[in-house]
């Protein structure tokens, strides 16, 4: 054996291994050692069929439609024929921005027309049976007629991915009449705005908790670098 030679072999085996293990790494999103949305959702879902929590998937701020997708995907592989997919957005972006502390958004961001999201999903395998879409600012939207739409019905899971303080207290009140034991609460920017207990998603949640005494929000899971989600809990339900 030429020990002269071992160092260089050595190097070129460690080159090669690390090489190999950074494939698996890119191949494998679960060895980033945190949970994404499309973890969240799956999570989500998985809980509410073990406990036979009934009731449709609710989201609100698609954009370009990936968590809503992920949210049909895990639909279709855990085999959830009931659960309607309802997406809410303005489809024109975010709203005129007030509060700019910590802010990182700006008005229009995320803007993506619904005929545009509706070639998303279809590309995405979605059939247009299999969801809901309700299009405008949610002042504006989340109406008596959504309500008409949705009449009967539950919620299994929301998810809010509306980013600011307004939109997210909006949300929640229309929302809350849906919830039930088991709903999981899915608060795409939980931790956006530094998190700043009296900003953003967090702000809002803390006032429709003391507003609405009956609600309980477990906390359940982390995701992504600012997500948080929640298990509800009802009185008297």
């Amino acid at each position: 054996m030429n020990l002269r030679r071992w160092p260089a072999a050595t190097g070129r085996w460690l080159l090669n291994n690390r090489l190999s293990t950074r494939i698996i790494e890119l191949l494998d999103s679960r060895s980033s050692n945190r949970m994404n949305e499309l973890g969240a959702i799956a999570a989500a879902v998985e809980f509410t069929q073990i406990n036979k929590v009934r009731g449709d998937y609710l989201e609100f701020g698609l954009w370009q439609g990936k968590t809503f997708s992920y949210a049909h995907r895990m639909k279709r592989r855990y085999r959830v024929e009931d659960m309607l997919l309802w997406g809410f957005d303005s489809f024109q972006g975010l709203p005129p921005i007030d509060d700019e502390r910590d802010n990182i958004w700006q008005g229009g961001d995320f803007r993506c027309s619904e005929p545009e999201l509706r070639r998303i999903l279809r590309r995405k395998g979605l059939d247009e049976r299999e969801y809901r879409l309700v299009p405008g600012y949610y002042h504006e939207s989340l109406d008596n007629r959504a309500h008409l739409q949705l009449e009967g019905r539950s919620a299994a899971i929301v998810y809010i991915d509306c980013d600011l303080y307004d939109s997210t207290v909006q949300v929640l009140n229309f929302v809350a009449r849906y919830l039930v034991n088991g709903t999981i609460v899915c608060f795409d920017d939980y931790y956006c705005y530094k998190a700043a207990p009296d900003q953003g998603e967090q702000q809002a949640l803390s006032e429709f908790l003391r507003a609405n005494p009956g609600f309980r929000f477990l906390p359940w899971l982390d995701y992504c670098p600012v997500g948080k989600a929640f298990i509800v809990r009802v009185a008297g339900a």
